[in-house]
């Protein structure tokens, strides 16, 4: 028997009898070299003696039991409990109930699982979307598809951080990448701070001016794909280049794989080339630390160790212009020229390969791709204007056409003009211009002349201050008046009568000279009569009287006793408070705080 096997491992029997010895091995056995082993072929030999069958191969009972039914409710959840979890609730809620099924066992319950097919196990664990990456699918074919056939494209989150373009400070870029489906060359992409309109529009422009015009365009549902600026009837960029845009299937992204998986061949693995790289895989410690570290130099003031912009658009080039030469496993075979051997084609292979056949790409000129590739959108024209994103564009060949819709073109990145199209036939009507209707409110002269003249007056005002500040460094004294005991002048406090007579002992001597009497007629007598202080009815009025009052003691004006305490006690109320405040706001009055 052992000459027998080793024959038959060696190849040396006939083709019938090795097939028979295959045939013999019980499949439930230990795993072999696909023969029978010595016991089994004394087994089959003892049988053969006494006339009895060969045993027929036992199968696994596929009879559903009468409990699969409750236990599968608790175990085909989406919390996806553990067979243990499901059985503990399950044995929970129907041991002690009565039943017309024998409660299983766990051991049961798992042989059972083992038994059914894995999407059946799955369903209910697993949503709809999820039960596809288990499921069949088809797999699609692009061997008759030539170059600009088919574009896809879709955004990604850089996994690195960068200096932002405008502030320095990090973050982390929103690439959005067109790659040809036929070639699986990466044709375009685009970079911005979030997958956007404009970010698919500057990609499409860097793609077409490079490679071509595209034929039909194969993106998801996102709001970069589906707006009026791509698809609007008459204002689209489909129908300026004339291509069709297929969006795939809700959350579906299997349909676009090829577009994922050029996402982490060359974008997620150019970012581990970083040390910036925050991706999932990166150590935690590490990617702390490094957080930390710019972080840090956002807060003191250093120098962020980060790329810069500028080196990372060179840096994303470089990245596109790796991965298009290099070997791409889904392109047919061809022979390295370098060393003769077998490999696949790289995307610029494939697509040189194309080109050699007499396919070329249907080609933009500058001109054209400079008008195509503004976005378009509708606008009424008033009066020789359009309005577009808050500006105001005006041009006097638009009079005509007051009150009728035309489609307005715009560069993203030049505000000062738009250009002008009909809404019916696209005929181009002219370029408007933002602001050239406007006009100054009053003529620059006058409007100088009154400038000129504030200034005069503010200037005047100041050097009554510059004056009030030299007579305080020089001290002249002032004219003796009858005042009270306590005298309360705002800025300075409270001051006595001795103590005001203290400040002018320097003062020159004052000469009396008595003049001599002169003989003359008696005048007639005139009773005096007592000036009363009046007080402003009106809040302006008194705030008015307070000025030229303050006016009148500044330029060395002696006021009765009644108006000086008015003067004193006026700056205290809250009225004087709002009308200063409302002449500084005018710049009629400029005064120094004497509260």
């Amino acid at each position: 028997m052992t000459t027998l096997l080793t024959q038959a491992k060696a190849g040396m029997l006939d083709d019938h009898l090795i097939m028979m010895l295959r045939a013999a091995r019980d499949e439930r056995g230990r795993k072999g070299d696909g023969f029978p082993s010595i016991r089994t072929l004394k087994r089959y030999l003892g049988l053969a003696k006494v006339g009895a069958l060969a045993p027929k191969v036992p199968h696994a009972d596929f009879t559903v039991p009468a409990w699969a039914k409750v236990f599968l409710g608790f175990y085909q959840q989406p919390q996806k409990p553990s067979v243990e979890l499901a059985y503990r609730e399950f044995e929970a809620a129907y041991r002690m109930r009565d039943r017309d099924w024998e409660f299983p066992t766990i051991h049961q319950v798992r042989r059972f699982l083992g038994k059914m097919g894995r999407v059946a196990v799955e369903a209910g664990r697993m949503g709809a979307r999820e039960l596809k990456t288990i499921r069949p699918f088809i797999r699609r074919t692009f061997d008759q598809l030539l170059p600009n056939d088919v574009w896809s494209a879709d955004g990604h989150t850089f996994d690195a951080e960068v200096q932002h373009p405008l502030h320095g400070r990090p973050f982390r870029p929103e690439i959005t990448t067109i790659v040809d489906i036929a070639t699986r060359r990466a044709v375009g992409f685009s970079i911005g701070l979030a997958e956007s309109a404009i970010a698919v529009l500057d990609a499409l422009r860097h793609a077409s001016t490079r490679n071509g015009v595209l034929a039909i365009f194969y993106v998801d549902r996102g709001s970069g794909y589906a707006n009026a600026m791509l698809q609007a009837e008459g204002t689209g960029i489909t129908g300026q280049l004339g291509f069709e845009v297929s969006h795939s299937l809700p959350y579906n992204s299997q349909a676009r794989g090829v577009i994922e998986r050029l996402h982490q061949t060359l974008w997620v693995t150019g970012a581990k080339t970083l040390a910036s790289y925050m991706g999932a895989p990166m150590d935690r410690e590490a990617k702390l630390a490094h957080f930390k570290v710019t972080r840090g130099a956002i807060k003191n003031g250093g120098a962020i160790p980060l790329m810069g912009w500028d080196a990372f658009m060179q840096f994303c080039n470089d990245q596109i212009t790796a991965y298009n030469a290099r070997p791409h496993r889904s392109l047919p075979m061809t022979n390295d020229p370098a060393n003769g051997r077998r490999r696949h084609m790289s995307p610029d292979e494939a697509f040189a390969a194309f080109q050699a056949k007499g396919w070329q790409p249907v080609t933009l000129a500058a001109d054209e791709a400079e008008r195509v590739f503004r976005p378009r959108i509708e606008r009424t024209v008033q009066r020789g204007e359009v309005r577009l994103l808050n500006n105001h564009y005006f041009s006097g060949l638009l009079e005509e056409f007051h009150g009728e819709t035309v489609h307005v073109a715009y560069d993203i990145h030049d505000a000062q003009f738009v250009w002008v199209y009909e809404g019916a036939t696209g005929r181009f009507i002219c370029r408007a211009e933002a602001g050239s209707n406007a006009a100054h409110y009053m003529p620059m002269s006058y409007v100088e002349q009154a400038r000129e003249k504030r200034a005069d007056a503010r200037a005047q005002r100041l050097q009554v201050k510059l004056d009030e500040v030299e007579a305080e460094r020089v001290g002249q004294p002032a004219l003796t008046l009858d005042t009270p005991e306590v005298i309360t002048i705002p800025g300075f406090g409270d001051i006595t009568r001795d103590a005001l007579n203290r400040r002018f002992v320097d003062a020159e001597p004052v000469i009396e000279v008595t003049a001599a009497p002169i003989h003359a007629s008696e005048p007639t007598p005139v009773t005096p009569t007592a000036e009363i202080f009046e007080m402003p009815e009106t809040a302006d009025q008194r705030f008015a009287r307070w000025r030229a009052l303050h006016q009148h003691i500044e330029t060395g004006g002696v006021p009765d006793q009644d108006e000086l305490r008015w003067y004193g006690t006026y700056p205290l109320t809250k009225e004087f408070a709002a009308q200063k405040r409302r002449a500084e706001q005018a710049e009629e009055l400029q005064l120094a705080s004497q509260q």
